[in-house]
């Protein structure tokens, strides 16, 4: 495989060998204020679409963001639940009481906001919970991420690439937003999600630290007795402003099923994978600038940590591979979560570039496989998300 570069984002590509190119892609910025059913902003919130992503920005106590977000995008949520729960009921009967189960685990800012979500969009609350939970009560099938840094990097300053591999449910074309969350306690962050979802799947906060989790296979220890994976995710980005502390809020809350989530950024830059299940857990550490993960552990469980196929064509092994190839060379120009081989094209609901010195991202949305669709710019700014284009 080769990788050939040019400045700026975007992708195309040629046949028969899988080449890559990175070329620039200008695109412009649509920013409007998207009214409530009443023709109103939702106290303290708004909906925007830039750059033709939907932008939901919510701010304030657990309830008043749990309303906010609601009164924005009632109707998405409504068909977002339908397409996703109510479909998955009829041959799963275990769905609700499993996702039940783990909200009993929930910190209780989390509970308050689902509430007050699910009150505001006339649904039940158990099938919102479920929403939320579906992926470890199911559990979720494949991602990626990497993190480079320090001499990995051309400049220096760490650069994060993550792919969400997901069942899309059809949700991809009408329910893709990204939301950037004001609490009122921790952390400004948002994150890359759909309508109705308040964990996370790829997020960063406004101290420059990245957060993604991957569902985590060969685990020996799975639970529902614990913080769902999406949610310890958003209790890490709300509340770490480094990536230890990241670790610690890991190490010390009841965790429930197999992941490898990515804890990533900082000043000065650090990464790490956190390797769990719900009984035990390994800190696999960056090595030379680089971090690389699918959904295999890569330290848990293994007598000797893991190491790539050279040759390989699995996902792992081309990152590796690509990392390898221009190490010291890689910036913000290469897009090597977006090579072909790297995300599935299958079921490819997202695919993102961070980049935490500036708290720009790049991120690509809306169809499947994501990777194939323009990368837009954005930057998270105390007020919200606005266009970096």
């Amino acid at each position: 495989m080769q990788l050939n570069v040019r400045r700026g984002m975007g992708t195309s590509r040629t046949t028969g060998r899988g080449i890559v190119v990175l070329a620039i892609t200008f695109l412009a910025c649509s920013c409007e204020r998207v009214p409530t059913e009443n023709g109103q902003a939702a106290g303290g919130g708004r909906l925007e679409t830039i750059n033709g992503y939907l932008v939901l920005h919510v701010e304030g106590t657990p309830e008043e963001m749990g309303r906010q977000h609601g009164r924005l995008l009632k109707d998405k949520i409504k068909r977002v639940v339908a397409d996703v729960i109510d479909s998955q009921v009829e041959y799963n009967p275990d769905l609700l009481p499993d996702a039940m189960k783990m909200e009993a685990y929930l910190p209780e800012d989390f509970r308050r906001e689902l509430r007050a979500l699910a009150k505001v969009v006339d649904i039940d609350y158990d099938r919102m919970v479920a929403l939320q939970l579906f992926g470890d009560v199911n559990r979720a099938p494949f991602c990626t991420f990497f993190a480079v840094f320090d001499e990995a990097t051309r400049t220096g300053e760490p650069i994060i690439g993550r792919n969400m591999d997901y069942d899309d449910y059809g949700v991809s074309e009408y329910g893709d937003v990204l939301i950037h969350f004001k609490p009122k306690d921790g952390l400004s962050f948002f994150t890359v999600s759909w309508a109705g979802i308040i964990n996370g799947w790829t997020a960063m906060n406004e101290k420059g630290i990245v957060v993604a989790n991957n569902s985590g296979y060969g685990t020996l220890e799975n639970s529902l007795k614990g913080v769902s994976t999406c949610f310890m995710l958003r209790k890490v980005v709300q509340f770490a402003d480094t990536v230890e502390k990241g670790v610690e809020i890991v190490k010390t809350t009841p965790r429930a099923c197999g992941t490898i989530m990515l804890i990533a950024g900082g000043h000065p830059p650090d990464a790490v994978a956190v390797e769990y299940d719900h009984k035990n857990i390994a800190v696999r550490h960056a090595r030379h600038g680089a971090l690389v993960s699918d959904n295999d552990f890569g330290l848990l469980y293994l007598k000797e940590p893991r190491k790539p196929e050279p040759d390989g064509t699995y996902r792992y092994d081309v990152l590796c591979r690509l990392i390898r190839e221009h190490f010291g060379k890689i910036d913000r120009s290469m897009n090597l979560i977006g090579v072909e081989g790297v995300p599935i094209d299958s079921m490819n609901v997202h695919s993102a570039l961070l980049f935490p010195r500036d708290l720009s991202f790049r991120v690509a949305m809306g169809k499947i496989p994501a990777y194939k669709q323009p990368y837009r710019k954005f930057r998270m700014t105390p007020a919200g998300i606005v266009s970096n284009e």
